[in-house]
């Protein structure tokens, strides 16, 4: 087997063990069936790796979090000392390479086309049945801010709440929840609130996600983004905010917060912690072995 360095960062997180974990294959010399076996045994959704200037992801889940991917990937290695701030690219799959930044304090900021807002082919009882809250706690903010579908990344589904105590109490179902995406052909389902539990952020939301432990993601960086194209379009924060943070998974412990400017196709991203640089040993493509530690 061969060893190999791999790291498992946090991205977005605002604390420790926060956030949404990311591995990282710093070499690049890891193969995809590798990368997958990879975010198997440390329980992410992908894989980054970097070769120069270009940072490539691996979706094993099919989540498509190249946000959190790119943010994880080149925080992780900038805390390290092994990559310099400057412009990269982020290839991921079958999509067309990103534009990445990263700034001389470690904060990364992904340059994300994002298709416009447009209702959705579901209403606000099957919504609000499906994680489990009254509906009417979405049709009083709906009737200014009414629920959205955003195609980009496997889609977004998104729907105001009116208070946070009602985001909270949420309890999605599972199924139900994977019926509504895919009657709505999404991937995620981003539940938000103007309420927030610091002073320093605009938003909170809940990614609800039935292919998610508990069916919750503790934060997503595409997710994020079709929420403030949706709030761009309706003028919510009519020309007093640039840039908007929103916080997340504080109710699956993982607190997080992605930044993102306010226009149609934001900008989005943050920082993130490292929580193990150390070595596996990976088994090659066609060996049934276990990773080693």
């Amino acid at each position: 087997m061969q060893r190999r360095e791999v790291l498992l960062v946090d991205a977005f997180a605002d604390e420790p063990t926060g956030g949404r974990p990311v591995a990282v294959d710093p070499s690049g010399e890891l193969s995809e069936t590798q990368h997958h076996r990879v975010a198997s045994e440390l329980g992410t959704s992908g894989v980054v790796s970097v070769d120069g200037d270009t940072i490539s992801y691996t979706d094993c889940d099919g989540s498509q979090a190249v946000v959190s991917g790119a943010t994880a990937g080149l925080a992780g290695l900038y805390n390290r000392g092994a990559l310099e701030p400057g412009m990269y690219e982020l290839a991921a799959g079958e999509s067309e390479s990103i534009e990445v930044n990263l700034d001389k304090h470690g904060t990364v900021t992904v340059h994300l086309p994002t298709a416009p807002p447009e209702p959705p082919a579901v209403d606000v009882d099957w919504i609000a049945d499906a994680i489990g809250v009254d509906a009417a706690t979405l049709e009083d903010v709906g009737a200014d801010l009414p629920a959205a579908r955003v195609d980009s990344f496997g889609g977004t589904l998104l729907v105001a709440v009116n208070f946070l105590e009602h985001v909270s109490g949420a309890s999605p179902d599972r199924g139900t929840v994977a019926h509504l995406l895919d009657a709505a052909d999404c991937r995620r389902l981003v539940a938000f609130t103007f309420d927030t539990l610091v002073a320093e952020t605009e938003v909170h939301a809940r990614v609800f996600d039935p292919e998610a432990r508990d069916c919750e993601r503790p934060a997503s960086g595409v997710g994020v983004a079709a929420c403030t194209a949706h709030l761009t379009e309706h003028a919510v924060f009519d020309g007093e905010r640039d840039e908007i943070g929103v916080e997340s998974g504080a109710f699956i412990e993982r607190p997080s917060t992605v930044r993102a400017t306010v226009e149609p196709e934001p900008s989005v991203g943050g920082t993130a912690l490292t929580t193990l640089d150390g070595e596996l040993a990976v088994p090659e493509d066609d060996d049934d072995d276990i990773i080693e530690v």
